[in-house]
C-alpha cells in the first residue's frame, strides 16, 4: 500500500515531464512554421523587387530589336523563326523551261535571318535551300557605309584608276578612294546627274536632266567641261560604250543617240519606242539591247540603226537589262519581276523584290545581284534561278550596284550613302 502512492507519484511527473515536452515541440513547430512563412514572404518580397527592379530598367534601355529593325536593318531571331516555320510549303526550284518563283508576299518568307552581332551594318538573309551556308565565303556582309552626297545618288560606275565615280542630285559628280572612303574629287555641275560613262581613263561622259551630255576631264583642275554633246530634247538617262570611237546614249525624248568620240557629234539615231528609254547594254555580239517605258526591250544593230528583235513580256516600265556571261540577258521592270532571256525567247521570271528592279551585276560564275526600290539587295543562284541571299540596310530605294575589281560588291541608294559588302 504504501508503493502506490509513490509509482503515482512518478507516473505523474512523467506525464509532467511529457506534457511539457509535448508543448516545447509544438512550440517549435509553431516557431518553425513561422520562420517559415516569414522566409517565403521575404523571399517573395524580394523576387517582386527584382521584377520591379527589372521592368523599371527595362524601361529605361532602348530596344535592340527595335535599333536592328529600323535602323540597322537587321531582322529579330523571332521574325527568323517565323520565317523558318512558313518556309516548309514553298514549291521546289524551277525546272521547267518558263516558270515563277513565287514572290515573299504571295507564300510567306523563304528565308532565314543572320545576325552578325560583331558588324551592326550586316543584315543579310538567306534563303532556306541554302540553309547551312552561312559562315561560309559566298555570303555577303556590309563592312562600310559613308554618306557620299546630299541628295539621291542616281549612278555609280567604277573609273580604271580603281577609283568610283557617283552622280548626284545634289548636282555634283564625286570620285571616291574606297580604301579611305575619301573624296579625292568634286565636279558641280549645273544640272543633276543621271549617268555616267568613263570613255577613256580620265575622261567622264555624264548625262544630266538639262539634255545634254558633258565630258570632263578628272584631272583637270578648273572645274569646267571639255565638250557638251548636243541632240536629245529630254533627260539624258544612261550611255554606254560601243567601240574604241562611238558611244550611245538614250533619253525621255525615246531616241538612242550614237555619237562618234572623235568628232564630237551624233551619227545616228535609233527610232523605235514610243516612250523614254531608261536604259542599254551592249551585248557580247555587239548588239545593242535597250528598256523603255513601253514595257519593251528592243535589241538594234547600232552601226545601221536596225532594230533586230523586240522582246515582249513586261507589263510595266523597264528600268535595267544586263547580259551574264553565259550569255543570258536579264530585265528588271516596274512590275517588280525579273526576266531571263536567251536570244528572244523568255525562258524564266524571278519573283522576289517587292518594288521597282532598278539594276543588276554579275557577282561570280553562279551568282547575280539585283537591286530594288524595295531598299534590298537580292543575290540569286544562277544554276537553280533561285534566291540565294537578301542583303538590307539602305533606306531607300538602291540606285546602283557594281562588283568592284577588289571584289566587294558596292552599292548606291537615294538615302545619300554608298555601302561595302564584302564576302570574305
Amino acid at each position: 500500500m504504501g508503493i502506490q502512492p509513490c509509482c503515482e507519484s512518478d507516473n505523474n511527473k512523467k506525464m509532467l515531464l511529457s506534457d511539457e515536452n509535448n508543448k516545447k515541440i509544438n512550440n517549435s513547430k509553431i516557431k518553425n512554421g513561422k520562420n517559415l512563412n516569414s522566409n517565403n514572404r521575404l523571399i517573395k518580397e524580394s523576387n517582386d523587387n527584382i521584377l520591379k527592379s527589372s521592368n523599371e530598367l527595362g524601361n529605361n534601355i532602348p530596344s535592340f530589336e527595335h535599333l536592328n529593325d529600323q535602323e540597322l536593318g537587321v531582322k529579330s531571331q523571332s521574325s527568323s523563326s517565323q520565317s523558318s516555320n512558313k518556309n516548309n510549303n514553298l514549291p521546289p526550284p524551277i525546272k521547267s523551261s518558263i516558270n515563277t518563283i513565287k514572290s515573299n508576299n504571295e507564300l510567306g518568307p523563304r528565308e532565314t535571318s543572320i545576325n552578325s552581332k560583331q558588324n551592326p551594318l550586316y543584315s543579310s538573309t538567306v534563303s532556306n535551300q541554302f540553309k547551312g551556308m552561312e559562315n561560309t565565303n559566298l555570303l555577303y556582309r556590309c563592312i562600310k557605309e559613308f554618306e557620299a552626297h546630299e541628295d539621291k545618288i542616281s549612278s555609280l560606275i567604277e573609273l580604271s584608276s580603281g577609283y568610283i565615280a557617283t552622280g548626284s542630285y545634289d548636282c555634283t559628280i564625286k570620285i571616291w578612294n574606297l580604301n579611305t572612303q575619301e573624296c579625292i574629287k568634286t565636279i558641280q555641275e549645273s544640272g543633276n546627274i543621271l549617268c555616267l560613262l568613263e570613255f577613256e581613263p580620265n575622261r567622264l561622259l555624264c548625262g544630266t536632266n538639262e539634255n545634254s551630255i558633258q565630258l570632263w576631264d578628272i584631272n583637270n583642275p578648273f572645274n569646267q567641261s571639255l565638250f557638251s554633246f548636243q541632240g536629245h530634247l529630254l533627260w539624258v538617262n544612261c550611255l554606254v560604250k560601243c567601240d574604241s570611237n562611238y558611244f550611245a546614249s538614250c533619253s525621255n525624248d525615246s531616241d538612242i543617240r550614237i555619237w562618234d568620240w572623235q568628232e564630237k557629234k551624233s551619227v545616228n539615231v535609233l527610232r523605235g519606242h514610243t516612250n523614254c528609254v531608261l536604259t542599254m547594254i551592249i551585248l557580247s555580239n555587239g548588239n545593242l539591247c535597250s528598256g523603255g517605258a513601253d514595257s519593251l526591250i528592243k535589241i538594234w544593230d547600232w552601226t545601221n540603226g536596225n532594230c533586230v528583235c523586240t522582246l515582249e513580256g513586261h507589263k510595266k516600265w523597264v528600268k535595267c537589262v544586263y547580259q551574264l556571261s553565259n550569255g543570258l540577258i536579264l530585265s528588271g521592270s516596274d512590275d517588280k519581276s525579273i526576266k531571263i532571256w536567251e536570244n528572244d525567247k523568255l525562258l524564266n521570271e524571278l519573283n522576289g523584290h517587292l518594288k521597282s528592279v532598278r539594276c543588276f551585276c554579275q557577282l561570280s560564275d553562279n551568282l547575280f545581284a539585283s537591286a530594288s526600290f524595295d531598299k534590298t539587295i537580292k543575290i540569286w543562284d544562277i544554276n537553280t534561278m533561285s534566291l540565294f541571299q537578301t542583303l538590307e540596310g539602305h533606306k531607300s530605294n538602291v540606285i546602283g550596284i557594281i562588283l568592284h575589281s577588289s571584289g566587294n560588291l558596292i552599292s548606291c541608294s537615294n538615302d545619300h550613302t554608298i555601302r561595302i559588302w564584302r564576302n570574305k
